[in-house]
């Protein structure tokens, strides 16, 4: 069950579905990147808003408040997550990841040459993510993570989230299958949008600067008007967690869903990676689907760990001497200036150095 739950954790949505999408066509990858990123955001506010408890503290407040024994309940070392549990990041950040780019392939791959295989392929992916979806929430809330409703409210908010991306997406292909013909001006206002903040990556840094604003005063309406603590839910897990060392601040919120994703992740990582090997300079209604893409996500995706922790020990390494450590009550200036380079490192990693590499390669052979 940890495996599954770390498998479908949010750092999974940026370093290895963001790749295969964006190899299978760039188009569909950024549309990924954007709606993970949006429904991270998205999820943040919402945890601040719902204030949900998860199950391994809620035991111990049940026990105080009714006066009977503390029930018993196995902890891992991924259970002690710090921020509040409704909705379930997990589900909610990796399902609305995995729809965009499980509706295109179901409706791309019925257009191979042999019908039978092709439609045998296009059942298995849609299974698949049925059965991985399943797997995920069962694992949350064995791990005792989140309760079941926050499991439902995060899937249903992911799969609706994800849904509404697709819909949205540029036609990439004139025979990529059936789609839902939306004539909302909403969703063609977006729909325009979209295209023209792929064309001008720098928009990018100005819409993660944005959302990061837009979130720091959310939180200070919470703090300073409605007098809300917003770091209520670390004391409770550094409380309730039975080792203190698979207590990890880095999942908060202010340093995991909004400072590290919308403004690391994407921005300003993507954008400068976009400004370096735009999509737009190849033909971008061609759809590559082969065992290649899988092989190159699966080397992007170790190449951005590998440069992650690069990025870790050599901020820490420089911050040491001077930067102080932080209170146990919010996350440290060093964490948050690691999580800016790390953060970076996935798309420039997948959108530049992956196809520049190739490049290079085929150059040198030829």
């Amino acid at each position: 069950m940890t495996f599954i739950s770390n498998l479908g954790s949010p750092l999974s949505a940026y370093t290895l579905v963001f790749p295969v999408a964006y190899y299978v066509n760039p188009l569909l990858g950024l549309t990924t990147m954007l709606c993970a990123s949006f429904s991270e955001w998205l999820s943040g506010i919402l945890k601040w808003l719902l204030h949900g408890h998860r199950p391994y503290w809620w035991v111990d407040i049940y026990a105080q408040q009714t006066g009977t024994p503390v029930l018993p309940i196995e902890q891992f070392p991924v259970t002690c997550e710090t921020g509040p549990g409704s909705p379930s990041g997990h589900c909610m950040i990796t399902m609305s990841s995995l729809v965009p780019i499980v509706l295109y392939l179901r409706n791309f791959l019925p257009k191979c040459a042999y019908p039978f295989f092709s439609t045998f392929y296009r059942d298995f992916v849609v299974s698949s993510f049925v059965f991985f979806v399943l797997l995920l929430g069962l694992s949350r809330c064995y791990l005792a993570a989140h309760f079941p409703h926050q499991v439902v409210t995060g899937t249903i908010s992911g799969l609706i989230l994800g849904y509404l991306f697709y819909l949205s997406l540029p036609p990439i292909k004139s025979n990529q299958g059936p789609r839902i013909e939306m004539n909302s001006r909403m969703v063609q206002c977006f729909t325009t949008w979209f295209q023209q903040i792929l064309r001008q990556p720098w928009q990018l840094i100005l819409l993660g600067l944005g959302s990061y604003s837009a979130a720091w005063l959310f939180s200070c309406f919470l703090q300073e008007i409605l007098g809300m603590d917003i770091n209520w839910s670390i004391s409770l897990a550094q409380k309730s967690c039975k080792k203190p060392e698979w207590v990890h601040l880095s999942t908060t919120l202010m340093s995991l869903y909004i400072f590290r994703k919308f403004i690391a992740n994407l921005f300003p990582g993507l954008g400068l990676a976009l400004q370096m090997n735009p999509p737009w300079t190849k033909s971008i209604s061609e759809s590559c689907l082969s065992s290649s893409v899988i092989l190159m996500a699966v080397v992007a995706f170790m190449a951005t760990r590998a440069s992650e922790r690069i990025c870790r020990l050599a901020v820490e390494t420089w911050t040491s001497s001077v930067v102080h450590s932080s209170s146990d009550s919010e996350p440290s200036s060093t964490l948050l200036l690691s999580s800016v380079f790390e953060g970076s490192m996935g798309p420039l990693v997948a959108v530049w150095f992956m196809p520049y590499f190739i490049h290079l390669r085929g150059t040198t052979k030829a």
